[in-house]
């Protein structure tokens, strides 16, 4: 007590007692702030198969009943029969073919007295796995395009096939475990340099794919080399190692994503059109490739090289991000609701009515996977909705799903 019998005067140990108390309670609120901002925006992410388990999705198959109607060969998926076969293989295309012949699947069911299967959103994802390693995820290509595009763009001055062709390469029949598009692309990129070298020796230009011609290519060298698939063991892909790999790699020197990163490449969460398959995307990175390099000397950024479940590990983040979910105009998406015939149960804006819930303003975002999901959770409810209501199931076209993802995945609110 002091001489004027007041209270005590907090001594400098006090305050600085004072003081750390003060910032261990601001870090802990900033930390909790962080946890819960995280998982908020984990409640928003964007599913991606590649964090699948195709082992499970295996089982999964087996076990809800797929076989009964469908068998899984290495070429893919096999409908059952009278239903033909979507004429691409990504994501999109397998739920739209899905939700074209739910209901002649949905009757099969009940003839033969069996009940629907339930799909959880988890289970859609590890079942996408399994069809991703049966090979029907990535486009097939065209194994005859694909020994021309060799020809036409040169690789055969450094490469042969089965002994003919150039020696600078390996030949490309006895190449093993990079006939998969992961692999592939991880195969390209890390080649690249060598193979510029090659090439310059020889006086080529760096050639260019376009479209599917990297598709094609693969396809081709699936066709002449019977080596056993590897994207097995690279699966479930994590898009957090793939967002630490993106940064520990030096990509995000030249590239963003949201606006994090820099600006000499292109934002990876823009909403320009992108490569909608792994095989284009090992295009693309091989178009690039002399120009990356000539910028990461500038910025002297050495040139990262990648494993296979690196580059597995990136994917899925790039995928995470929506790169390989179908893009769309929420403007289009909205006419195709209403075209279609889902704004009659759901509304012109997808608001919900009477008859069916709002599919806008989610926290969860929609992907081609949850979109199965859903379908496989309500649709043979929906399907006799329709029924009831005296309404043919709607039929989507391929190019349909990007507009209508991007449409229901835009806020209601204000202008989309």
């Amino acid at each position: 007590m002091d001489a004027g019998g007041g209270r005590e005067r907090p001594t400098l140990s006090t305050r600085r007692k004072l003081v750390i108390w003060l910032v261990a309670a601001l870090a802990a609120t900033s930390l909790l702030v962080l946890v819960l901002t995280w998982r908020q925006r984990q409640s928003k992410r964007l599913v991606t198969f590649l964090m699948g388990d195709p082992q499970t999705g295996a089982w999964i198959f087996e076990q809800k009943g797929c076989p009964r109607c469908h068998s899984v060969s290495q070429m893919g998926i096999i409908p059952d029969v009278g239903v033909a076969a979507p004429t691409q293989s990504g994501p999109s295309q397998l739920v739209t073919a899905m939700w074209n012949h739910a209901p002649r699947m949905w009757e099969r069911m009940q003839r033969e007295k069996v009940t629907p299967p339930v799909l959880t959103e988890d289970e859609m994802v590890d079942l996408f796995a399994f069809l991703y390693i049966a090979g029907y995820e990535d486009e097939p290509g065209n194994v005859g395009r694909g020994q021309q595009v060799l020809r036409d763009k040169g690789c055969i001055h450094c490469h042969a096939v089965a002994g003919r062709g150039g020696t600078r390469g390996p030949d490309l029949s006895a190449i093993q475990g990079v006939d998969t598009p992961i692999v592939w692309a991880e195969t390209m990129w890390n080649h690249a340099p060598a193979m510029e070298g090659a090439m310059q020796q020889i006086g080529m230009e760096w050639p260019q794919f376009q479209g599917s011609e990297m598709t094609d290519l693969l396809a081709y060298i699936r066709e002449v080399t019977n080596a056993p698939r590897r994207e097995r063991e690279l699966l479930p892909a994590d898009p957090g190692r793939g967002w630490k790999i993106f940064q520990s790699k030096g990509c995000i020197t030249c590239h963003s994503v949201r606006g994090q990163g820099g600006r000499i490449g292109p934002d990876f969460a823009s909403r320009r059109q992108l490569p909608a398959t792994f095989s284009q995307f090992a295009g693309a990175m091989w178009n690039h490739s002399p120009e990356m390099l000539r910028a990461m000397q500038t910025q002297k950024v050495e040139r990262p090289k990648f494993k296979p479940h690196e580059m597995a590990d990136l994917m899925a983040f790039f995928n995470s991000l929506g790169y390989f979910e179908p893009t769309g105009s929420p403007q289009l998406g909205e006419g195709l609701f209403k075209e279609r015939g889902c704004s009659r149960c759901h509304g012109p804006g997808g608001e919900g009515t009477a008859s069916g819930p709002a599919l806008r303003g989610r926290d969860h975002v929609l992907t081609s996977i949850t979109l199965a999901a859903a379908l496989w959770r309500h649709g043979p409810e929906m399907y006799r909705k329709t029924q009831q209501l005296g309404l043919s199931w709607p039929q989507l076209a391929e190019s349909d799903l990007g507009d209508l993802i991007a449409f229901l995945n835009s806020s209601p609110e204000g202008r989309h």
